[in-house]
C-alpha cells in the first residue's frame, strides 16, 4: 500500500501538471477564438461535437477500461484487442459518413455536410494510440502521459488560431481538434510500439472476458453521453446554431473543472482501486478521500465562476457573450452537482460493475429527456439550465443509495460529511465575492482581478482555520509522495 500511495501521490503530480497546463492552452484558445469566430461557428462546432463524441463511445468497442480491470491480459489477447480497436474505428468512420444526410437533417443545417467528414477523420487516428494510453495508465506511468497531452494541446493551440487568423472559421476549429488528436496518437504510438508491439494477430477466443465488459461500456458510455449532451441536441435542433453557440461557450467554462481536475483523482484512482478491489474497506476510506479531495477544489471555483460571471465574461470574451451570463451561473452549480457524482465512475469500473453504470444511465436518460425537452419548450436556453439543476437535486440521493453504499458499505453521514465543508466554505466565498462589484468601482479587468484573489485567499483562510491538518495531509502526499 505504501508502494502505490507512492505511485497515486507521483502520477497525480504529473497529471495535475498536465491538466493545468492543457486547460490553460484550451482556454486561451477559446478566448482567443471568441473573438475571432463567431457563436454560430461555435454553435456548428458544438453540434459536430456532439456527434463525434457519441460516436467515441464505439470506437474502442468499450475494451479499454476492461484492460485495465482485468489484472491478467497475456500479450496474444492484447494484439486482437488493439486491432479490434482499429477495425472498429474504420467502421465508426464509415457510419458517420453514411449517417451525414440524417444529421444535416437533424440539426436543419446544411454546413454540417461538408464538415463532417473532416471531423470524422478522428475515428482514423485515436485508435492508433488508444491501448498503449490504457496501458500507461495502468502501469501508473503518468509521466509520458502527461508529457504528451501538454504536447499536443500546444499544437492543437497553433493550430486552431492559425487558421482561425487565416480566415478558416469554423475549419480552425475542426483542424485544431484533429491536430490535437493526431499529435497525441502518434506519440504514444511511438512509445507503446516499444513497450507493448502488438503481433499481427487477431483471435476471437482471445476477447473472451473483454466483450462482455466491452459491451456494458459501449452502452453505458453511450447513454451516458446522451444524458451529457441532450441539452445540445434540443437547443441545437429546436433553437439554431446561434443559440447553441452562447449555451455551449457557458457549458464549456462550467464543465471545465470537472472535466480537467476530476480526471487527475480519477485516472490515478481507477487502476489503484482495481488492484485492491476486493478489500471493501480501503475502497470506502479511498473513495471517500477522492471525493473530499475533489469537492475541495471544485466547490470553491465553480461556486468562483459563478459569483464572478458578469464580469468574467466581459472581460475574456467582449460584450458579445453577455447573454451566456445566466447560462453560465446556472451550469456552474450543474457542473457542481455532477462532479460530486463523477468519482463513482471508478468504482463501479474497479468493481467490475459496468452493468450497473449501465442501468444507472439509462435511467438519467428516461428522466432527462422529457425534463431537458420541456426546458428547451417552455423557457428556452435558460429553461434548459434550469431543468438540468432541478434533474441534478433529484439525483443526488438516488446515486448515493444505489451506486455508493451496496459497493463499500458506506453511510450517508460519511457521504454527506466528505463533501460538506469545502461546499460552505465555497458559498461564504462566493457571497463575499459578489458584493465586491456594489462596494467598489474599478474597471472591469481589474475588478475581476480583485475578485479572483479575494476569493482564493478567504477560501484559503476558511480551510487552514477550519481544516488545516488535511491541507498539511495534502500537501504532504502531494509535495513529497508520502
Amino acid at each position: 500500500m505504501s508502494s502505490l500511495k507512492k505511485q497515486a501521490a507521483s502520477g497525480a503530480r504529473w497529471t495535475t501538471a498536465s491538466t493545468v497546463t492543457s486547460t490553460a492552452l484550451n482556454f486561451l484558445r477559446l478566448a482567443i477564438l471568441a473573438r475571432l469566430l463567431s457563436p454560430q461557428d461555435f454553435g456548428l462546432m458544438a453540434m459536430i461535437m456532439v456527434v463525434i463524441g457519441f460516436a467515441q463511445a464505439y470506437a474502442d468497442m468499450g475494451i479499454s477500461n476492461a484492460i485495465i480491470y482485468r489484472q491478467d491480459a497475456t500479450r496474444d489477447q492484447l494484439s486482437s484487442l488493439y486491432w479490434l480497436n482499429i477495425i472498429a474505428g474504420v467502421a465508426v468512420f464509415i457510419i458517420v459518413l453514411a449517417a451525414n444526410p440524417l444529421i444535416v437533417a437533424f440539426y436543419k443545417e446544411p454546413r454540417l455536410a461538408s464538415l463532417l467528414p473532416w471531423a470524422a477523420l478522428v475515428y482514423l487516428v485515436t485508435p492508433i494510440g488508444q491501448q498503449f494510453q490504457i496501458l500507461l495508465q495502468k502501469n501508473l506511468l503518468f509521466r509520458p502521459l502527461a508529457i504528451i497531452e501538454m504536447i499536443s494541446a500546444i499544437c492543437g493551440l497553433i493550430t486552431a488560431v492559425g487558421f482561425a487568423l487565416a480566415g478558416a472559421g469554423v475549419f480552425s476549429l475542426i483542424l485544431g481538434q484533429l491536430a490535437d488528436s493526431g499529435i497525441r496518437a502518434l506519440s504514444l504510438a511511438g512509445i507503446g510500439l516499444g513497450k507493448w508491439r502488438p503481433r499481427i494477430r487477431f483471435n476471437r477466443s482471445d476477447l473472451q472476458g473483454y466483450l462482455g465488459f466491452g459491451f456494458y461500456q459501449m452502452g453505458e458510455r453511450s447513454i451516458s453521453y446522451l444524458n451529457s449532451n441532450l441539452d445540445k441536441l434540443l437547443i441545437g435542433s429546436l433553437l439554431g446554431a446561434q443559440a447553441l453557440g452562447y449555451y455551449s461557450v457557458a457549458w464549456n467554462l462550467a464543465i471545465q473543472p470537472v472535466v480537467r481536475i476530476n480526471p487527475i483523482i480519477t485516472k490515478v484512482a481507477f487502476p489503484i482501486f482495481a488492484k485492491v478491489q476486493r478489500d471493501v474497506e480501503t475502497l470506502r476510506k479511498g473513495y471517500l478521500s477522492v471525493l473530499k479531495m475533489l469537492s475541495s477544489i471544485n466547490f470553491p471555483l465553480l461556486v468562483g465562476m459563478a459569483a464572478t460571471a458578469p464580469v468574467f465574461i466581459a472581460v475574456v470574451f467582449g460584450q458579445e457573450w453577455l447573454p451566456a451570463v445566466f447560462l453560465l451561473r446556472v451550469l456552474a452549480f450543474v457542473a457542481l452537482l455532477r462532479s460530486m457524482g463523477n468519482p463513482v465512475g471508478s468504482l463501479l469500473l474497479a468493481k467490475g460493475r459496468a452493468d450497473l453504470a449501465f442501468k444507472w444511465n439509462v435511467m438519467l436518460f428516461v428522466t432527462q429527456l422529457p425534463g431537458v425537452y420541456l426546458g428547451v419548450k417552455l423557457g428556452g436556453m435558460p429553461g434548459v439550465a434550469l431543468a438540468l439543476i432541478g434533474l441534478q437535486i433529484c439525483y443526488f440521493y438516488p446515486s448515493y443509495r444505489i451506486l455508493v453504499q451496496p459497493l463499500i458499505n458506506c453511510t450517508l453521514r460519511d457521504y454527506l460529511t466528505s463533501m460538506s465543508r469545502a461546499f460552505i466554505y465555497s458559498l461564504i466565498m462566493g457571497g463575499a465575492i459578489i458584493i465586491v462589484p456594489h462596494m467598489i468601482t474599478f474597471e472591469a479587468g481589474i475588478l475581476f482581478a480583485g475578485q479572483v484573489m479575494e476569493g482564493a485567499l478567504l477560501y484559503f483562510i476558511l480551510m487552514c482555520v477550519f481544516d488545516r491538518r488535511y491541507i498539511i495531509e495534502m500537501s504532504s502526499l502531494f509535495f513529497k509522495g508520502i
